[in-house]
């Protein structure tokens, strides 16, 4: 009886301590950014308004959009040309518009050879605040 009853505890303890499937299988489920959802439930790509709208909420000084000037698609080559030329100070980056254009938000200036480098390959937007509303460093402010 008393081995009965340890054969039941121990099944009981070790079901108990398995994972459960349902979660490790939805683990592997990306659901779609809500913002992505149309009213019909069905996923629509972020629109780059969306993406600009959210660096400018995220209260970034810099807001820049690069994008092909052929139109086409951000490829290997561009983004590792963007690589080699985006600081690592750069905050967020996004590729956006079905893959067309990145967007970049940033609270440091893009240094001044950088910026001639992807303006010199790339059609560029600027949608950064105004410079009276850009706070100056740290490194001015005790000057």
């Amino acid at each position: 009886m008393f081995r009965n009853w340890v054969i039941v505890v121990s099944a009981a303890a070790f079901l108990g301590c398995t994972p459960n499937q349902r979660i490790l299988n939805s683990a592997n489920e990306r659901p779609p950014e809500p913002s992505s959802i149309n009213s019909t439930g069905t996923v629509q790509p972020a629109k780059i308004e969306d993406d600009i709208a959210a660096m400018q909420t995220a209260d970034f000084n810099f807001v820049y959009v690069f994008r092909r000037t052929d139109g086409g698609e951000i490829d290997a080559d561009d983004r590792a040309f963007m690589s080699a030329n985006i600081p690592y100070e750069i905050n967020r980056k996004k590729i956006s518009d079905s893959g067309r254009a990145l967007v970049i938000g940033s609270n440091f200036r893009l240094p001044a050879e950088n910026f001639k480098a992807l303006r010199e390959r790339f059609a560029f937007e600027d949608y950064s605040k105004p410079e009276s509303e850009i706070m100056p460093s740290n490194n001015t402010a005790n000057k």
